[in-house]
């Protein structure tokens, strides 16, 4: 349901019911019994706007996601693969986002979410009422573009941004990743149909962790890296 409180901002909300049955995994995943479907419910209430005659759209939304037969890691060292279905993890937060142009030459993407993330029912008693594993509280993203539309550097732009999220839970009650800050940066140059980038992801070369389930099972995130790219527009 959406309604329209003026021509540039609405509300809305939504109840979705979801079905997922097994897909097969790129990765061995060894199960403990036959695979249940995977069911979900999401509640979803918020707001849509406009500014500055339709350049930036801004967006908040609260939500609450209940997934059952949650498949996860059984977090067996021995048997690495193995997985079980846990029951029940619920997620209850808030997500907001800015996008668009504030000048013709400046465009900005801005993001926030806050979600708690716990497992309502689980084969394993002590898992109860814990934060799922591998779901930060925080995250927050960041991208602004400035191109120079004149004088000698017309055609050349830099572009910055970051990435963050907090801490986050594990399969391993000892072993919590910590939250990270990953700063990003770049320049391009646009020329008739010509468009030549160079992107430094990782300024700070910082050591992170994207996800793990125990001190054995961890996955780091990229070292600082260079991407180039060019392309032609039609």
């Amino acid at each position: 349901m959406v309604y329209g409180i003026k021509p540039n901002v609405s509300i809305y909300a939504t109840y979705n019911n979801g079905f997922d049955p097994f897909e097969a995994s790129v990765a061995t995943q060894v199960f403990d019994a036959p695979f249940k479907p995977v069911t979900s419910e999401l509640f979803e209430t918020g707001a849509k706007a406009n500014f500055f005659n339709n350049t930036l759209a801004a967006t908040i939304a609260l939500y609450q996601l209940t997934l059952h037969n949650v498949a996860v890691n059984a977090n067996d060292i021995s048997n690495p693969n193995l997985y079980v279905q846990q029951g029940e993890d619920r997620s209850r937060g808030f997500e907001t986002e800015v996008n668009g142009n504030i000048l013709p030459n400046l465009s900005i993407g801005l993001s926030y979410a806050y979600c708690v993330a716990r497992v309502v029912e689980s084969k394993i008693a002590s898992l109860v009422g814990s934060l799922v594993e591998n779901a930060p509280k925080n995250t927050s993203n960041s991208w602004i573009k400035y191109i120079f539309d004149k004088g000698p550097l017309k055609g050349f732009g830099i572009t910055a941004g970051h990435s963050q999220e907090s801490a986050r839970n594990t399969l391993d009650p000892r072993v919590i990743l910590p939250g990270y800050v990953i700063l990003n940066a770049g320049i391009r140059y646009e020329h008739k149909h010509v468009i030549a980038a160079v992107n430094l992801n990782n300024i700070t070369n910082k050591t992170y962790w994207i996800g793990a389930y125990n001190n054995v099972s961890k996955w780091p995130g990229a070292p600082r890296n260079i991407m180039m790219s060019v392309g032609y527009r039609l």
